[in-house]
């Protein structure tokens, strides 16, 4: 009898630690599970943080570019802001321009983007932070290459979805990259196409600007034999309409401005 009750009670406290064990083990898994989901979110956040900071310096860079272009030998340095859940890159032949199809340009983008895991955006999302439709009015989700009002932003800047370029995957990515701009004065036709070169750089510390030069190539046609002109701007991720060939033309002027970019 004494010897039942002997094991009653051992049975009774290897029972005890057992449920002690998957207390403080469910306990532990809790915890994890915890700590898992406070550090996505933590990191989900602090890539929506980075992504305005990335903005907020881009939308600088823009303003610059349209106030030094015509300004050949400026030279202007940036800092780049601290954003640690995206990395800020380029992207070569980013847009292909032509002109009356025999004059061909390229031009890069500076981008930033964010891991997928981090901060992820629909496919085919488009948010336009600065840009405009062709006649210069503001639209969020719709942006003009080519545009035909001269005070509409030149340089655009606009945020896209998950996409994959060049090989890397981004849940989002903001994307700084030229347009152009078509004025026609009674038959004189100017095209001022912006155009940034890329010097690719391992480096991430400061981005370094130069307005390199401008260039203008002239076609001359006349009242007996005028010009038909005829744009396209195609960029990575726009979809935008081209606009119609402009015919009687007496004279086209291209203005091509030149940036180089790189990273030090």
């Amino acid at each position: 009898m004494e010897r039942w009750k002997n094991t009653n009670r051992s049975r009774k406290g290897q029972n005890e630690v057992v449920t002690t064990v998957i207390l403080i083990a469910v306990v532990l898994v809790l915890a994890a599970v915890f700590i898992i989901i406070s550090m996505i979110n933590f990191g989900k956040a602090s890539a929506s943080t980075s992504l305005s900071l990335a903005e907020s310096f881009m939308t600088d860079v823009a303003d610059d570019i349209e106030a030094s272009m015509y300004n050949p030998g400026t030279v202007l340095v940036y800092p780049l802001p601290n954003t640690q859940y995206g990395m800020f890159n380029f992207i070569n032949n980013y847009c292909t321009i032509n002109v009356n199809g025999i004059i061909t340009y390229y031009s890069g983008a500076l981008i930033y983007g964010t891991p997928p895991n981090y901060a992820s955006l629909p496919s085919g999302y488009i948010q336009v932070i600065r840009g405009s439709t062709s006649n210069g009015a503001y639209n969020i989700t719709s942006e003009s290459t080519v545009i035909q009002n001269a005070a509409a932003p030149l340089i655009s800047i606009v945020q896209y979805g998950t996409s994959t370029i060049n090989g890397v995957s981004y849940g989002t990515y903001i994307a700084l990259f030229p347009r152009v701009l078509v004025i026609n004065e009674s038959g004189n036709v100017y095209v001022y196409v912006p155009i940034i070169k890329v010097i690719p750089s391992g480096l991430r510390n400061e981005l370094v600007m130069n307005i390199t030069g401008i260039a203008v190539n002239t076609i001359t046609g006349s009242p007996t034999s005028p010009l038909t002109v005829s744009i396209t701007d195609n960029c990575i991720g726009v979809s935008s309409p081209q606009p119609q060939p402009i015919s009687n033309v007496l004279s086209l002027r291209v203005i091509v401005i030149n940036v180089t970019m790189t990273f030090r």
